[in-house]
């Protein structure tokens, strides 16, 4: 997808990094989430996670792509 936050990370990226470091029954704390893309890569694998971001422009993106997701599988 295209980037909207000037750090984002590619959720290839992330997914293996998550698997290798989460268990299933773990959960992901992004405590600076941006965009969500850490948030997504563990909706993706079945982990829970807890993202934190400061800017409300890119809170709202972040529920945005969410839901995006949320509404793609299913």
């Amino acid at each position: 997808g295209i980037a909207v936050h000037p750090t984002q990370k590619p959720t290839e990226i992330l997914t293996p990094l998550i698997a290798y470091s989460c268990k299933p029954e773990g959960v992901v704390l992004d405590p600076f989430c941006g965009s969500g893309s850490t948030l997504i890569a563990a909706r993706d694998l079945n982990r829970r996670a807890i993202g934190i971001e400061i800017e409300e422009k890119y809170c709202e993106i972040a529920a945005k792509r969410l839901e995006h997701a949320k509404a793609q599988a299913a």
